[in-house]
C-alpha cells in the first residue's frame, strides 16, 4: 500500500503543479479536508474542503507570473498516511519570489486523499501575499 500511496502523492503534486482542477478534484475523497497548521497570523490557519482546496491553484494564478511549483524532496509512507517535506517557487505579479519549505501529511483512504495537513513558513506567505489579503475570497 505505501508503494501505491506514494503514487498517488506524486501524481496530486503533478496536478497541482499543472493547476489542473479536474485532475486535483479526482484525487480528492468526497470528505477531503485540507488544513494549514500556521498559528499566526490567524488567516493562515484554515480549513478547505475539496472545492475549495482544487480551487486554488486557479485563484493564487491571479497573483503569480506563472503557476507555482512544488517539488517533493523526499516522502515517508507508512498504512494510509504519507509524509512529504517539499519545496516551492512561484513568482509573484507584486515582484516578490515565493519560496517556502513545507511538511505535508496525507492520509488516504481506497486511493484517494482524504485530508492533508500542511505546515510552512506563515511569515514568509504575509510579506508575499499581504497586499492581496482582500482579494483572496
Amino acid at each position: 500500500m505505501s508503494t501505491e500511496n506514494k503514487q498517488v502523492i506524486k501524481t496530486y503534486f503533478d496536478a497541482i503543479n499543472r493547476g489542473d482542477e479536474p485532475a486535483i478534484l479526482d484525487l480528492l475523497s468526497d470528505d477531503f479536508q485540507f488544513e494549514c497548521m500556521a498559528v499566526k497570523p490567524e488567516r493562515f490557519h484554515f480549513v478547505w474542503d475539496r472545492d475549495a482546496f482544487a480551487a486554488a491553484p486557479r485563484l493564487m494564478s491571479r497573483f503569480m507570473e506563472k503557476p507555482i511549483q512544488i517539488w517533493i524532496d523526499s516522502m515517508i509512507a507508512e498504512d494510509d498516511s504519507v509524509a512529504v517535506e517539499a519545496h516551492s517557487h512561484g513568482e509573484l505579479k507584486n515582484g516578490k519570489l515565493y519560496q517556502n519549505a513545507y511538511h505535508f501529511l496525507f492520509k488516504l483512504r481506497d486511493g484517494k486523499l482524504y485530508s492533508a495537513r500542511e505546515y510552512s513558513c506563515s511569515h514568509l506567505a504575509q510579506e508575499c501575499f499581504s497586499e492581496y489579503e482582500a482579494t483572496f475570497d
